[in-house]
Formats: structure tokens, sequence, C-alpha cells
């Protein structure tokens, strides 16, 4: 999964009256040129071959019909698969910023980001190669199916920098069941519809258990399969 990052920018400029923009400095228009700009980042200075997303899903300001806002505020966030590539996109977006205040001749602006972003999710090549045996096991398809990287992120990701981990997916969509009265589970994380289908609760405990008993069992015995408890 990627590495994350999470923004808010704010662009200050000078409100006054909708009868007479000249008189002003409209945050407004600057913040909207902003945010068509930064889709440009994505898709005209990084290569085809590289992935990264800068989402603006927040812009605030303004709240009567004839008023140009001394404010606006520009929120969103930026995935890449890399750290280099997210830390890339974050210093384009903050030229941007700049670039929008000298063009729109706007009087400040600022960026807040997470206090710390998430880094990339990866899986260690032994250990996925290790834990692929019990995964089959539990899995409904009887095998583990590799997934192409998501651009979700993950805080699961601090921990796999510093231990070697593996990231599953036990998958709860259905369709439900209405004979049943059970809803349909199988809508997006944000979705303001989403459901957990509980059924998958036991695979998850099931996957965890039989992990926990594969890795004890390797601290038991050694690789020619005498017990080593002696020396634990």
């Amino acid at each position: 999964m990627a590495a994350a990052e999470m923004f808010e920018i704010v662009l200050e400029g000078k409100g006054g009256h909708a009868a007479m923009p000249h008189l002003t400095r409209d945050p407004i228009v600057a913040a909207s040129s902003l945010v068509m700009n930064l889709q440009s980042v994505v898709s005209r200075t990084i290569s085809p071959l590289e992935s990264g997303v800068i989402s603006v899903t927040k812009f605030l300001g303004g709240d009567a019909f004839n008023v140009i806002p001394q404010m606006v505020i520009v929120g969103g966030t930026i995935r890449a698969l890399s750290t280099e590539m997210l830390l890339d996109q974050k210093a384009k977006l903050e030229r941007m910023v700049d670039a929008t205040v000298q063009l729109h001749d706007l009087v400040d602006s600022s960026i807040k980001y997470m206090p710390d972003w998430y880094p990339a999710t990866s899986n260690d090549p032994e250990l996925y190669d290790w834990s692929t045996g019990v995964s089959d096991l539990v899995s409904v398809e009887g095998a583990t199916r590799s997934v192409v990287p998501t651009m979700g992120g993950e805080d699961f990701a601090f921990l796999a920098q510093t231990i070697p981990s593996v990231f599953f997916f036990v998958g709860s969509g259905s369709g439900g069941d209405e004979a049943k009265h059970l809803p349909p589970t199988d809508f997006g994380l944000h979705h303001p519809s989403f459901a957990l289908d509980e059924h998958v609760l036991p695979t998850g405990v099931q996957l965890h258990v039989n992990l926990a008993l594969r890795s004890l069992n390797k601290l038991l015995y050694d690789n020619d399969g005498e017990a080593a408890a002696a020396e634990l």
C-alpha cells in the first residue's frame, strides 16, 4: 500500500464586495487555479511507469453570495508507492502554492501536514513465502491471491519499517441476503453504507492462530527437526 500524506493549504487574499473584484485579491480564483494545476503534477511531471496521486478533497471559502472572502482552505492527500515519490510530490505541491501566491498577488499562504506521514506498506519477501502456506489453509479459495498495489495508506507500515511483516487482506464484501434481511457489505471503505461482514471474523482468527502456532513450532524445532527448547 502507498505512502500517504495529508495537506491543508490556506490561501490568504483581500476580501471585498463581489461587484468590485478589482479592489480585492480573490483567493477563490487563486485556489481554483491551484486545484486545476495540481492535477498536472501527476499527469505531466511523473513518468507513466511510476505511481502517484494528489487528490483535493476539501475546498472551503466564503459564506455569502455577494462577498469575496479573505481566505480559502484547500485540503487533500498525496499518495505514492515509494518515499522518494511522495517527497517529490510534496516539494512540487509547495512550489505550486508559492507560484500561485505570486501569480495572483495574494497576501500569504501556509501548508499544514500530518505530524507523521505514512510510509509505504511492503511485505517482507522471506516472511511472505513462509506464511503463505498458512493463509492457504484458511482461505476460502484454498490459495493466497496476490493483489495489485493500492494507493490506500496504512499505519501498520510504521511497524513494518522496523519488524519484518506481511499484510493480508481477508476480504469482507458480500452481496447481502434479502431473505435474512442482511444488507450488502460490498460497498467501498469510505462509502456511507459500508458495513463489515462479520462472517469473516473466524477466518481472521484462524489465520492469526495458525501463524502463531507455526511460528512457535519454528522456535521449538531446528532445521533438522530436533528439539531446541533447551536453548530458549
